[in-house]
């Protein structure tokens, strides 16, 4: 196109002539199966009322051990998905994705299923398979899932699976963003899961991370994280399709920033989530000034939270930081592994449609290094515009996402 010619000819800024060239990216559909519910309405209701899905332990025995509690879903029911028959067949992860995707697509009112991708982000959803061997359907390995997905819900585009640790639901937001920029799809399902495993709480506990009763993110006496299972999904759509649809937009997705900083497999890196968060800020085009509230990692152990926290001083200076809004929903569902991002997105979208911010429960004692404005135990009305949602996994894999008011 001659147009398209003259404007690489006088703007010499690739970068710059993409970002103007692509398409603008929306959220248009919520699905969420937690332990505070499994319908977005539920889930939403209980995290601004500021309750704990946190509970005693029952789908494997605790007894020899120490530790008893996690954000564990209670009589889980397989909803009926476009007539599927046979739903039993389907691993309890791959039950969670289905119905939290298909929850987003009919919430995103979106009909023609088979023109939509899928983006599974996870990290131990293969383990089921190790567990449970005498399933005749496993999840084993963790690309099943998003067959399931396929085969459920009668998808028809491109489908990823994606295991970016603790940071997973952010990376499939992030890959979702990208592909529906540059136009590869006009919708896709970014979906994180995660199961609660007997393998994983075994790991969490053997690294003496596991708090004993409940989940403290900034808390002088936070005792560490209580692991959960779930399924979070978002429709993640381009500008232009949403608005021939005629759907209903959550909110915009700006931009992202990821960084892998491999300073420590398990140590978070103050440095790493710094940098994260710096290049999420400049990628979005937005400045520190615009970010309203930050959906904070907040894992609840002692070293994360202090990382977090320090870093977010040194990205908003000694003078704006404390009146940032950072509060941590893990307080209340737990820590869901792959799901916990994207549970976190959904909550920021939430906060953008309807002006609350979600509380960080059980903070009881201040801590001198994590004095940012947590949020604490009570929900905020505060109507944010601009929201960054951070999530930080092991081995040093950071990524963060800035979601704003549609415009």
């Amino acid at each position: 196109m001659i147009w398209l010619s003259l404007l690489r000819y006088y703007v010499k800024n690739e970068e710059y002539l993409n970002n103007f060239m692509a398409e603008r990216v929306v959220i248009t559909g919520l699905g969420a199966v937690s332990s505070l519910g499994q319908t977005v309405e539920d889930f939403w209701s209980n995290l601004i009322q500021g309750k704990s899905g946190v509970s005693e332990i029952t789908s494997f025995d605790t007894s020899r051990l120490e530790r008893h509690y996690g954000g564990e879903i209670k009589n889980f029911v397989m909803p009926d998905s476009n007539g599927l028959r046979n739903i039993n067949k389907f691993t309890r992860t791959q039950q969670f994705a289905i119905s939290s995707s298909s929850q987003a697509l009919k919430d995103a009112g979106i009909k023609k299923s088979k023109d939509a991708g899928l983006i599974i982000g996870t990290i131990v959803s293969g383990v089921e398979y190790v567990e449970k061997k005498d399933k005749k359907s496993t999840n084993y390995p963790a690309y099943k899932c998003a067959a399931a997905v396929f085969e459920a819900l009668r998808l028809g585009k491109s489908a990823f699976t994606i295991s970016g640790a603790c940071a997973a639901g952010n990376y499939a937001i992030a890959l979702a963003y990208e592909r529906i920029k540059n136009g590869y799809e006009d919708y896709i399902i970014a979906t994180g899961v995660d199961y609660f495993a007997l393998g994983t709480f075994i790991g969490f506990y053997k690294l003496f991370s596991l708090a004993p009763l409940k989940c403290q993110p900034f808390d002088r006496n936070r005792k560490g994280v209580i692991p959960a299972e779930g399924s979070g999904a978002l429709v993640v759509e381009s500008l232009s399709s949403a608005k021939k649809r005629g759907a209903r937009i959550y909110a915009e997705i700006l931009g992202y920033g990821m960084n892998t900083d491999s300073s420590h497999a398990l140590i978070p890196s103050e440095e790493g989530i710094f940098n994260c968060m710096k290049q999420t800020v400049a990628y979005a085009g937005a400045e520190t000034k615009d970010i309203d509230y930050i959906s904070a990692h907040g894992t609840g152990t002692i070293p994360n939270d202090r990382a977090e926290c320090r870093a977010i001083k040194k990205l908003f200076g000694v003078k704006r930081y404390r009146k940032v809004a950072v509060s941590s929903i893990k307080s209340m569902l737990g820590h869901a592994m792959g799901a916990a991002s994207s549970f976190e997105s959904i909550a920021c979208c939430l906060s953008l449609a309807t002006g609350i911010i979600p509380p960080t429960i059980n903070y009881e004692t201040p801590d001198p290094e994590c004095d940012v404005d947590c949020v604490p135990n009570c929900s905020r009305r505060q109507k944010p515009k601009i929201i960054m949602n951070n999530s930080f996994g092991f081995g040093g894999m950071n990524c963060s996402v800035v979601f704003a008011s549609y415009k």
